[in-house]
């Protein structure tokens, strides 16, 4: 489950995160997950994601990764999609895989005060 947020929103669900960046650290939307896998359904904006099947959500993981990486190509960073965490590299093998990468590419933020995320990926 997850639902869009303001900054100064109460927080109801663990996982909190920022993403459509505009560039010098801004974001244009907010949202809180109650899991990794709600996160990338807010991503989506696609409640279905969290409910449809694991060859669904990887073919919707690697159609994002694709919109990531072109629009990252418009701004001449070239970004790799891969099942594996390297360098400029959008990691499709899981959720918590995808989120990850997306963080450390600076393609979302997550929340300072979200907690840490789980070792162990899922699907």
């Amino acid at each position: 489950m997850y639902r869009l947020v303001h900054p100064g929103d109460p927080r109801e669900l663990p996982l909190r995160m920022l993403f459509h960046p505009v560039g010098d650290g801004v974001y244009l939307k907010a949202c809180e997950a109650d899991s990794v896998r709600g996160l990338v359904a807010a991503l989506l904006d696609d409640p279905g994601y969290e409910s449809a099947d694991v060859r669904l959500r990887l073919l919707h993981r690697i159609r994002l990764a694709n919109d990531v990486a072109l629009l990252s190509a418009i701004q001449d960073r070239q970004l790799r999609i891969s099942n594996a965490d390297e360098p400029n590299t959008v990691n499709v093998h899981s959720d918590l895989s995808f989120i990850r990468s997306l963080d450390r590419l600076g393609i979302l933020s997550l929340g300072p005060e979200t907690p840490p995320l789980p070792q162990a990926p899922d699907a």
